[in-house]
């Protein structure tokens, strides 16, 4: 679980890295799957307290790197001569 939380929270990603979060954010999903639980109960957490934590941080982590593309796409004024 401490594996997903990191791959999920990675804000600077790498092309690796970006593979990494895009398992994690799958795995863990919009609903905890079966899995999800089962890996939860097995780790000692609560799958209903953990899981929306976890949908949060993948919500936000898209929102920045979201807002990043969008900054790095923006035109640069060039200065006249």
């Amino acid at each position: 679980m401490f594996q997903v939380l990191r791959d999920i929270r990675d804000a600077n990603r790498s092309h690796e890295g970006h593979k990494d979060f895009v398992t994690a954010a799958r795995w863990v999903g919009s609903y905890p799957s079966r899995e999800f639980n089962e890996v939860c109960m097995c780790a000692g957490l609560e799958p209903d307290f953990v899981h929306p934590r976890f949908v949060k941080i993948i919500k936000e982590a898209e929102a920045k790197s979201a807002a990043r593309k969008t900054t790095k796409k923006a035109p640069v004024a060039m200065a006249a001569e």
